[in-house]
């Protein structure tokens, strides 16, 4: 699926898409930002306390989506994204501030092919098991 680049200011585009994060009957819908960069998916603790996700007891520290180190901790949640829902483990932290979650290395580049064109501010998904029926 193709998906435009979000405006974030008149000069600044990002490649930020809706996604639905699930668990169990409940759900919601929220943004994230595609990050190659970002090791983890990582969402607002707050969304695993309203989908009713346990958390693992053991904390998660990491850099990079704050002003120092973020503590976190993992969590299973379904992602809807291009017509393709399916299970993974993220980090859920506190990162209200940036008003979406990040869409990392594990638990989504390794669920897609992405392709980006900055020029044209879009991003083109594609899951892999669609790919793989393909072929």
């Amino acid at each position: 699926m193709i998906y435009q680049y979000q405006e974030i200011t008149p000069k600044i585009s990002r490649p930020i898409v809706s996604i639905i994060l699930k668990h169990k009957d409940k759900f919601i819908f929220y943004d994230g930002l595609i990050d190659s960069g970002a090791d983890y998916c990582i969402f607002n603790i707050e969304l695993a306390q309203t989908l009713g996700i346990k958390l693992s007891k053991s904390k998660v520290s990491f850099k990079g989506v704050g002003k120092g180190k973020v503590r976190g901790f993992w969590g299973e949640v379904e992602i809807r994204i291009a017509g393709a829902t399916y299970k993974t483990t993220a980090i859920f932290a506190e990162i209200s501030d940036f008003g979406h979650g990040i869409l990392g290395q594990k638990g989504f580049f390794d669920h897609f092919d992405v392709k980006f064109s900055y020029q044209q501010e879009i991003i083109d998904i594609k899951y892999i098991e669609e790919l793989k029926n393909a072929n």
